[in-house]
């Protein structure tokens, strides 16, 4: 065990990020036009849905970059959102 992760492992989160993924489904036309209506789409049990990017819902930032540090956007909301 390193000393960096001693210490990334101690240190406490304040403004925890909100972690969402991104990902493809294939759908049929029926599908597809009641997902355009309303915004969501309910998936059959135990579908398997591969996931194109992880990233912070507030912060834009890809998982592996922020894992175990606090959201720049909940400490400052005035962090530019680039995606």
């Amino acid at each position: 065990m390193t000393v960096e992760s001693t210490t990334r492992s101690t240190n406490t989160i304040k403004h925890p990020h909100t972690w969402v993924v991104a990902a493809e489904i294939v759908v049929d036309d029926a599908v597809a036009c009641i997902a355009a209506f309303r915004g969501s789409l309910r998936t059959k049990t135990d579908r398997r849905v591969d996931a194109l990017d992880t990233y912070c819902r507030a912060c834009r930032r890809p998982y592996a970059d922020v894992f175990g540090s606090d959201c720049a956007a909940a400490v400052d909301n005035r962090q530019p959102i680039w995606g």
